[in-house]
Order: C-alpha cells, then sequence, then structure tokens
C-alpha cells in the first residue's frame, strides 16, 4: 500500500470536516444506524438535497421577491391531511413588481392591481410545482379569506380562465377542478398534448393525462354498476368531482349510466344527488 505524504497527512483529513460527516456521527452513535451505515448516508444525502432546495441564498433573490413554501403539485389533492404531513416546494414569488407599482402610481385602483397580483402570484407557484391556496394570499394580502375568494372569482370572470389555486388544481374544498375542463375537451376530440395548451395556465402532459385517466376510470367504474358513493371511495376524489363527471358522461355516453340504478335520475346543479 502506497504510503501518504506528508501533505495528504496534514491536509486530507481537513476534508472531512463536513456537515454530512457530522450527520453521519450523529446518526451512527445517537440514532443506531451503527449496522446500517449504507442507510444512514442515503437518508442524509436526501436530507442535504431537501435542504438545499428550500434555502436559497438572498443574492439568488431580487429586490421585491420572497421565498415561500407552496403545496406540491403532486397530481394528489391531500384533503383532510395536516399541513405538515403534506409535501411542500419551495417557489420564488414576485412579491412586488414594478408594473404594479406604476399601476399604482397612476392611481389605479387597490382592489384591481391586487387581483391581477393574487392571479400572478398563483401562476407563478404552478410554475415552480407547487400550488397556493386562498389562505396564503390572505396572509400575504392581510385581508380576510372571503375577499380572496371574491378576487379569485372577479379575474376568473373578467379573463374567462381558471385561476390555479390549490382548491381548484387539488379539489380541495367546494371548487371543480380543471379535472372537469380536461374531461370536456376529451369528449369534444382533443389529444391530450392538445388539451394541455388549451388550459388556462397552461398545463403539463403528465397533469392533464392523470386527469383524464381519472374520468375514464369513473367512467368504467360507473359502467360496471358502481354507485357515485362507491366511486368516489375508491378513485379517492371529490364526490362533487364524480357528479360533475356524471353529467358529462349523461351527455356523451348515455348508455353507460342507462344501466346503473344508482346515477339513473339526474343530478342537480346544485350537486344533489337523487337515487
Amino acid at each position: 500500500m502506497r504510503r501518504r505524504t506528508d501533505r495528504q497527512e496534514t491536509f486530507s483529513p481537513l476534508r472531512d470536516k463536513t456537515l454530512t460527516n457530522v450527520l453521519r456521527h450523529l446518526f451512527i452513535t445517537e440514532f443506531g444506524y451503527q449496522n446500517k451505515v449504507i442507510f444512514a448516508e442515503a437518508m442524509i444525502e436526501r436530507i442535504l438535497e431537501t435542504i438545499d432546495s428550500f434555502v436559497k441564498p438572498a443574492s439568488l433573490l431580487k429586490p421585491g421577491q420572497m421565498l415561500w413554501m407552496a403545496v406540491a403539485n403532486d397530481g394528489h389533492k391531500h384533503a383532510y391531511t395536516r399541513m405538515r404531513d403534506i409535501p411542500q416546494v419551495p417557489v420564488v414569488l414576485d412579491w412586488v413588481t414594478d408594473a404594479e407599482l406604476e399601476a399604482l402610481a397612476n392611481h389605479q385602483d387597490f382592489r384591481v392591481v391586487r387581483q391581477r397580483r393574487h392571479a400572478r402570484l398563483l401562476n407563478q407557484a404552478l410554475a415552480q410545482g407547487g400550488v397556493l391556496a386562498q389562505n396564503d394570499l390572505a396572509a400575504f394580502s392581510l385581508i380576510g379569506s372571503r375577499t380572496v375568494s371574491d378576487d379569485i372569482a372577479a379575474v376568473q370572470q373578467i379573463e374567462g380562465c381558471w385561476l390555479p389555486y390549490r382548491g381548484s388544481v387539488q379539489d380541495v374544498g367546494a371548487t371543480i377542478s380543471h379535472r372537469v375542463e380536461v374531461a370536456r375537451l376529451l369528449e369534444a376530440g382533443y389529444l391530450e398534448p392538445e388539451i394541455c395548451h388549451m388550459l388556462s395556465p397552461v398545463h403539463d402532459l403528465r397533469s392533464v393525462e392523470n386527469y383524464a385517466q381519472i374520468y375514464k376510470n369513473v367512467m368504467k367504474l360507473l359502467e360496471r354498476g358502481f354507485s357515485p358513493a362507491e366511486v368516489f371511495g375508491i378513485l379517492s376524489i371529490g364526490l362533487r368531482l364524480v357528479r360533475a363527471y356524471i353529467e358529462i358522461i349523461r351527455e356523451h355516453h348515455p348508455e353507460i349510466l342507462a344501466r346503473n340504478p344508482h346515477v339513473q335520475q339526474s343530478t342537480s346543479p346544485s350537486g344533489s344527488h337523487t337515487t
């Protein structure tokens, strides 16, 4: 074995003075990983990767920007789950922009500027793999959640688009999301790659394919005679979404519902269902 040089003896040990090795030592001496070092090292690597993604130097943030934690847009709705148990991702948001300051300086209505800001923040978070909830926006602007809801509704009505807040993207709460839009476009004959660019904001192909598959799964289960309650339980999606799908299926595939005694009667617009 080749003997190390004096410089190697002097300086090489200093390279081991790392956070990785500090954590490795803790795992081995205090958390019982003496005989599972390889697992400890894999966990440490993943932990440090997570920390690195969550911590951004101030030099990477421009004036007017802020770092915020958003719920991960991972295809799951995470309903009835505590926030600390939900996957989160860091997003960089343009809290104040020059265009907004110019609009305010030119005496544009504060409410209109705030509405546009909320829409922008929601779209920025989605573009980075996260979704903001209405209470995030309430905290940003120090206003009530009802006002945030009114802002979102106003933008959606004026712009004729859906805004990607958590309730619409992940079907949390009473809102029916883009999933219904995807189903309608599928029935209109569009392919998933085309639908991606027809939604506002533009969706990635994976999300659209996921929405399309859920719709197809609902059709299959209804065709096999399952009730709406059973469908939402099997697929873990909102009952209101199931009922919205039923109305689309009723329009395009009435023969499926004709064979299902649970959904032969109409579903009311308010979402109530009679059997």
